[in-house]
């Protein structure tokens, strides 16, 4: 997650929320949205409960739209 965080500016992402979410196991998570397609990230360490492998959550949203002649 600390990769993702530094590399994201890089790559033209805006990174507006890099912490703690509110659930009980306290998950890092990172919110960033792309400057020029507007799309955003979100990213979500899982920690493991009752000792199962911790997951990588990643969903991102996209903007849909069609140009008009």
């Amino acid at each position: 997650m600390k990769n993702l965080h530094s590399a994201l500016p890089n790559q033209g992402w805006k990174v507006m929320k890099y912490g703690k979410d509110s659930s009980r196991n306290r998950n890092l998570e990172i919110m960033a949205v792309h400057v020029k397609t507007h799309t955003q990230l979100e990213a979500t360490w899982l920690k493991g409960l009752d000792d199962h492998t911790p997951l990588l959550e990643i969903t991102l949203h996209s903007r849909c739209f069609t140009e008009q002649a």
